[in-house]
């Protein structure tokens, strides 16, 4: 008996010691964590903050040299004289879980169906920034999953080019394959190269012919703007209408857009309150910017407009013509009913006469009968 409780003390004693050990190595560690030389060292500082990508995308793209050489959001502005060249890089951020391949290459900036810029398709010839634009690897790029890669590029100006604004894009394209039979989808993502070349600055803004229609109750009046010049703008524009005893405005739209030299964009602006009676006369004047330099305004030719109430006048004329003839059917029946009554009073008149004379009527019985018998 005294060996088994020998035991059984000896196994409780055992269990004591391993429970005091374990407290041991738990107030340790706890300890250890509370003590300032024992927190987890800092994160490495990161990298400037990825840029925002295409809707949807999994990926973006951010300038090399960011904050150096570059336009807001990531774009590039490069300011080289012709015959000069310039290195730069572009970083792709693949934020999916898995490697994608990207497609890299430089593309002219054309104007877009309906306003704003959009960068060539590939493929097509470029005779501008997308030319110019030269890839130091391969235009196809494999980035691991939550990785970036940088791809190099250089931008030289041919001798000879004339001073003024260009403008192109470095554009990376992801393509999803087709999925059961489906049709391949290819998202992009184009940054601007905007490239000045120093010399002469030409602002020159052109207008067209204000055209106008009938559209939505009133009237949509459309110009064109137009880029002479040498030098990348921006512009606003407005219709001034004048007449009535005041002056207001309207808006042409879109506004703020860029145009490129030799580029254009058309604007509109619709009046909806014209009067119902009146004049009024109407010009496009459009204000374009150089970013950080000169701004020109220019004038549209004047469309005047006459206002009259056709549909109530056509009314009135209708009512008119309605009333008028039926004046002149009442007239020719009042008329035949005075004949008729003017000879039924001249039948009469003749019948008195005649009774007065003492002659009975032709068609009286008794006086036919007199003269049978006298």
């Amino acid at each position: 008996m005294n060996s088994c409780l020998r035991a059984r003390g000896g196994a409780s004693a055992t269990h004591r010691a391993r429970i005091r050990a374990r407290w041991s190595l738990l107030l340790t560690a706890l300890v250890l964590a509370l003590a300032p030389g024992a927190q987890a060292a800092p994160a490495p500082a990161p990298s400037p903050t990825p840029p925002e990508s295409a809707a949807g995308a999994p990926f973006g793209v951010r300038a090399g040299l960011y904050g150096l050489t570059t336009l807001t959001g990531g774009h590039f502005g490069y300011a080289l004289r012709a015959g000069a060249r310039i290195e730069d890089s572009a970083v792709i951020y693949n934020q999916s879980n898995e490697a994608r391949t990207f497609h890299v290459y430089g593309a002219d900036v054309t104007h877009a169906a309906g306003g704003g810029l959009a960068p060539a398709q590939e493929g097509q010839r470029m005779r501008a920034v997308g030319a110019w634009l030269k890839l130091g690897s391969e235009a196809t790029v494999t980035v691991r999953p939550k990785s970036s890669a940088t791809v190099r590029f250089s931008l030289a100006v041919p001798d000879g080019t004339p001073p003024g604004s260009y403008l192109g894009s470095l554009v990376t394209a992801l393509r999803t394959p087709a999925v059961s039979g489906g049709v391949n989808t290819e998202t992009r993502i184009a940054r601007l190269v905007e490239l000045t070349v120093p010399g002469t600055a030409d602002l020159q803004v052109s207008l067209t012919e204000l055209e106008h229609r009938p559209a939505g109750g009133g009237e949509e009046f459309t110009v064109t703007v137009r880029n002479t010049g040498n030098v990348l703008y921006t512009f606003t524009g407005q219709l001034k209408v004048t007449g009535g005893g005041s002056t207001r405005t309207v808006p042409l739209s879109p506004a703020g857009i860029y145009v490129i030299p030799g580029g254009s964009a058309i604007v509109t602006g619709r009046l909806t309150d014209l009067p119902v009676l009146g004049r009024r006369a109407v010009t496009a004047s459009v204000t374009a910017t150089v970013p950080g330099g000169a701004t020109k305004t220019v004038d549209s030719n004047t469309v005047r407009l006459s206002s009259f109430p056709w549909l109530i006048a056509a009314l009135a004329v209708g009512g008119l013509l309605a009333l008028g003839l039926l004046l002149v059917v009442t007239r020719e029946r009042r008329r035949a009913w005075l004949r008729r009554r003017a000879e039924e009073r001249t039948a009469l008149r003749a019948l008195r006469r005649h009774l007065r004379a003492g002659n009975p009527p032709a068609d009286d019985p008794r006086g036919a009968r007199g003269a049978e018998h006298p």
